[in-house]
């Protein structure tokens, strides 16, 4: 292929994300928040019902989604077989993780205080079934005591082949399918200019968010000696697709470019012209529009797919930015984040102070910074940076811009204040009590982070 015919093919998928671009007036903000369930007895929820030792059914994600259907009329999305893996609801879809771990994405509104009222119930929706079965949803990174073998993989085509595809790949990405816990912020670009600043400015500020919300330190019982143990799992996921995209910081950078860079990913899965799913195995765009992958086609969905493979800390879909690097965290922490990382991004004072702190960093610098935020949060420091000091001038140009926003999103960040002040986040909070109130007893770490 020809570097014209190159080109060509990366515009298909800029011209998609150009397609897109909202108006000032449109701009609004989503959330993505995944939970994990653990049931009293501490085993995991699965999305199978089991039969228990004294004879009763223990429900399964399966059973929780279809009760959640009856109750509350919402329509279930099911796979060919037709067993439910998510729920269309009135304020987002609810969604299954290859763990069983219960994922919502609201839709977009146009503040965060909206979101956390209409979650706020939901969430009380979720709590009449489930308190009642003595099931727990725990806020954290990732699932403190179980394996990756304890936990039943859902009845997902897709997420069978990524399954199969990534024990090749790297070390923990079973794990990260299984065991991992996030929050998303999605905030929507107005120009192509403004959205590449975005993925940028997401990208390095990935480190800081990581330092600030930091929320995995336990896996299988134990301290892994990372305070963000998820961001090491997703390090050693599959090289090709994670990361911090240095590519992304190259002069001139534009919507072009990260169409070709699409192209020319390795492929986990794909899908026909029925829209059912293959294993891409590991072909890119390009080489599938070579005739490598007979009876697939580079269509607009594979070319979704090549966005939504893509695993990096931050990356550009269709209308928005994904912020992707923050832990499963309770409610309090969850909209601090989203409050922090809404006046960052949808401030351009803030965006300005993100290059002048961080801008002129490497490629090996960031990288460099990034692995010590997961391991030592607050306390990270390298390339004559302290990440603690950065966090707080970061923190004040958000709480300005949301103020200046007029919907009283900035109270949502005294949690994130607070911690800031005393030089914690969620996970080094939760080592300390683990060390000294709670003697190593990982159960205490699971109590204390339930969410009421």
């Amino acid at each position: 292929m020809n570097s014209t015919q190159k080109e060509l093919k990366g515009e298909w998928i800029a011209s998609l994300l150009r397609s897109h671009i909202r108006s000032p007036s449109q701009r609004r903000v989503g959330i993505e928040i995944e939970r994990i369930g653990i049931w009293e007895d501490l085993t995991p929820l699965q999305y199978s019902d089991r039969k228990l030792n004294d004879g009763k059914i223990r429900p399964g994600a399966m059973s929780f989604l279809k009760k959640l259907s009856k109750d509350h009329q919402w329509p279930t999305i099911n796979n060919s077989q037709g067993k439910p893996l998510g729920l269309t609801t009135t304020i987002g879809k609810v969604t299954l993780e290859p763990g069983s771990q219960v994922e919502l994405s609201t839709e977009p509104f146009v503040d965060l205080i909206t979101i956390q009222e209409k979650v706020d119930h939901f969430e009380k929706q979720i709590a009449e079934v489930t308190g009642q079965w003595g099931l727990n949803w725990v806020g954290l990174g990732v699932n403190p005591i179980h394996t990756v073998n304890e936990i039943e993989l859902i009845p997902s085509s897709r997420y069978a082949i990524m399954d199969k595809f990534l024990s090749h790949r790297g070390t923990l990405g079973t794990s990260m399918m299984r065991r991992t816990s996030s929050v998303q912020v999605n905030l929507d670009y107005t120009s192509e200019e403004e959205a590449i600043e975005m993925l940028r400015v997401s990208l390095l500020v990935a480190p800081v968010s990581y330092a600030l919300f930091s929320n995995s330190p336990f896996c299988e019982g134990k301290e892994t000696g990372f305070q963000s143990f998820r961001g090491k799992i997703w390090q050693e996921t599959d090289p090709a697709r994670t990361g911090l995209l240095p590519e992304v910081f190259r002069e001139g950078f534009n919507f072009n470019d990260y169409g070709h860079y699409l192209w020319n990913e390795p492929l986990m899965f794909v899908q026909d012209s029925k829209n059912e799913y293959h294993s891409g195995q590991g072909f890119s765009l390009i080489e599938i529009e070579q005739g490598k992958l007979p009876g697939i086609s580079c269509s607009e969905a594979n070319q979704l797919n090549a966005m939504r493979e893509l695993f990096s800390e931050a990356r550009i879909k269709l209308g928005y930015v994904e912020v992707r690097s923050i832990d499963g965290l309770l409610p309090e922490y969850r909209y601090a984040a989203s409050a922090f990382w809404l006046g960052i991004l949808y401030s351009d004072i803030a965006r300005k102070e993100v290059f002048k702190l961080l801008g002129s960093l490497s490629a090996n610098n960031r990288q460099e910074l990034f692995n010590s935020s997961i391991r030592l949060g607050l306390k990270a420091q390298g390339c004559h940076l302290n990440l603690k000091t950065v966090a707080q001038k970061l923190l004040e140009v958000a709480e300005s811009e949301l103020k200046s926003r007029g919907f009283g999103e900035e109270k949502l960040l005294e949690p994130l204040k607070i911690n800031l002040a005393s030089g914690h986040n969620p996970a080094s909070i939760l080592l300390e009590r683990f060390r000294k109130d709670w003697n190593g007893d990982i159960t205490q770490v699971i109590r204390e982070t339930i969410q009421n």
